[in-house]
């Protein structure tokens, strides 16, 4: 197979690291193989998801793995959530614990199911948060959550790995009056109130967070389905055919997707401006030194589309004052981090697993290139975005997960040095080679292929990666490749001898 990339863009394969994949949604059995292609038609190779219970996951990710289905790499985030009791006030969404010994069995309970983040909710103190925290690390897994009682700092003192919305971040730069304002819409207050904040106090914040290594994933678009829930059907509805026919069936019978006890009427034109706030403290945020990852907090319906949603995310960090490339690297190399993956996914380098975005677009002329995707790349195997979503748009096969991947392609687009980062140079052509997987670190960047003869590339196994990448500035080197395999299904590159 030959990928013709002449004038095109390369990015790393982006992730989404708040994902929800149920397999039930409102009554509709969820065609879960079908909606994790539609990931890979948005430019996402990567997803941390949490599902009905991680039994379900567990499944899908060995099948990806393996290479039996189409769909992003799958890190699997605990659910249901849990909290400590009363927990979240007129919605029953979670697990109540009373004490520590009770959140260090649950938590136990989820890694042996095989969660590799566990979640904690709203309400916990920080003698229960210390407890999740000890037990997930000690058996190798990481947390992640809202802590909108215990408030960022705290859970940050206390090694949460990441904070999930914005919710945790403002309480203690609130005044006391703003701070128990607004209790008709429940914690929901806290993502409508940041034009009100003390900015010394949310910096001192944020250097916590930074001191700790505790990352923020904002989910910022989601928040449109409170302040304007006409929004996001108006930029992401010529997507929502991509669903199964059933399931936007569900959606368009009921499409509201916050709690029907609360009225978020009298919030929206606040909140809307309070969407742009939050963008301005997450870019200045970044700016100070800390970790922002990419999560839609989507679900296996619309109004939010996966992939669509990274790209609509990006967008607001812009808007909020990250340059393309902080946005980007957010979408990749950040979010990798984030996840401990750096040395697998993130940047395009020798050693790393061959996920691979390639745009029609300079993403860092404009962020919303990456929405403009030519093809896609994961773990070696190459998807055409015409095919998949050609494919996804006809009727998905039953639910089950022997449904057949959409292009089973074993190829990979093996990239030949040398190549300028993003260079605004005409005729350019590039040759993809293909080979075989295993996974070692650079940074993230955008890069054009300079004028040069095409080579070809023929498919041999399934993986690779190109030279490494040091800097926005500098040139890649001409090197030599071969390819490799450590395990089954997964292909990275590695430097020929000389």
């Amino acid at each position: 197979m030959r990928v013709d990339v002449k004038g095109k863009y390369l990015i790393p394969g982006m992730m989404d690291l708040h994902a929800h994949a149920q397999s039930n949604y409102k009554g509709v059995t969820v065609n879960l193989p079908h909606f994790l292609k539609i990931f890979l038609a948005g430019g996402v190779t990567t997803i941390r998801a949490m599902g009905s219970a991680e039994d379900n996951l567990v499944r899908l990710k060995h099948d990806v793995d393996t290479g039996l289905i189409a769909g992003p790499n799958i890190v699997i985030g605990s659910f249901p959530p849990f909290e400590q009791a009363p927990g979240f006030p007129r919605v029953e969404r979670t697990v109540m614990v009373n004490n520590a010994l009770e959140a260090r069995a649950l938590t136990r309970d989820h890694i042996f199911n095989g969660a590799e983040w566990v979640k904690f909710y709203n309400y916990g103190d920080r003698e229960i948060v210390s407890a999740v925290v000890d037990e997930a690390h000690k058996h190798g897994a990481k947390v992640f959550g809202h802590f909108t009682m215990l408030g960022a700092d705290d859970a940050a003192r206390l090694g949460v790995d990441s904070l999930e919305h914005t919710t945790s971040l403002i309480q203690k730069s609130l005044s006391y009056d703003d701070s128990i304002a607004m209790t008709d819409i429940g914690y929901y207050r806290y993502f409508v109130l940041w034009n009100k904040l003390d900015q010394k106090k949310l910096d001192e914040t944020f250097k916590i967070m930074i001191e700790n290594k505790t990352a923020l994933i904002p989910t910022l678009a989601i928040q449109y389905v409170g302040a304007d829930p006409n929004h996001l059907t108006k930029i992401s509805g010529e997507w929502f055919d991509l669903y199964q026919k059933d399931l936007y069936a569900a959606y368009l019978k009921d499409p509201l997707r916050v709690p029907t006890v609360y009225n978020f009427k009298a919030y929206e034109e606040p909140w809307k401006a309070s969407i742009l706030a939050q963008a301005r403290q997450v870019a200045h945020f970044v700016k100070m030194g800390g970790k922002v990852g990419t999560g839609s907090d989507l679900s296996p319906a619309p109004p939010l589309v996966p992939g669509l949603s990274i790209r609509q995310e990006l967008e607001l960090y812009v808007q909020g004052g990250m340059t393309p490339l902080e946005a980007l690297r957010s979408a990749t190399l950040v979010s990798a981090e984030i996840l401990g993956w750096q040395d697998r996914f993130g940047s395009i380098e020798i050693g790393k697993q061959a996920d691979i975005v390639v745009l029609n677009g300079n993403p860092l002329a404009d962020i919303k290139a990456v929405g403009n995707i030519d093809s896609v790349m994961q773990a070696g195997r190459v998807y055409r975005i015409s095919d998949l979503t050609a494919e996804l748009r006809k009727a998905p096969c039953p639910t089950t997960h022997q449904c057949a991947p959409i292009n089973t392609g074993r190829n990979f687009i093996a990239l030949t040095p040398p190549y300028t980062f993003a260079a605004p140079i005409e005729g350019a052509a590039e040759t993809l080679g293909l080979r075989r997987p295993v996974t070692r670190p650079a940074t993230t960047m955008a890069f054009r292929a300079p004028p040069g003869p095409s080579s070809s590339f023929t498919p041999q196994s399934r993986a690779m990666n190109p030279c490494a990448i040091a800097s926005a500035s500098l040139s890649l080197r001409s090197c030599k490749h071969t390819f490799t395999s450590m395990r089954p299904s997964r292909f990275t590159l590695r430097r020929a001898a000389s």
